[in-house]
């Protein structure tokens, strides 16, 4: 049972998560051989002030996600 779990700064709309998950699904049923019904994917949307990039907060980064 595939779970994918993808971490990123928040800002992303429904409709954006929902074509990720959808073309994240059909690869693993393409390449991977899982069932539709067996696969998992949850997005975990990060405050820009939660996360960092190479010792920097995205929120003081100046740019959008």
């Amino acid at each position: 049972m595939p779970h994918v779990q993808i971490t990123w700064v928040e800002g992303r709309t429904p409709e954006q998560k929902r074509k990720i998950a959808q073309r994240i699904t059909d690869v693993l049923i393409e390449d991977g051989r899982t069932k539709r019904e067996n696969i998992h994917v949850a997005f975990h949307d990060v405050a820009a002030t939660n996360y960092a990039e190479a010792g920097v907060l995205v929120a003081d980064q100046k740019r959008t996600p």
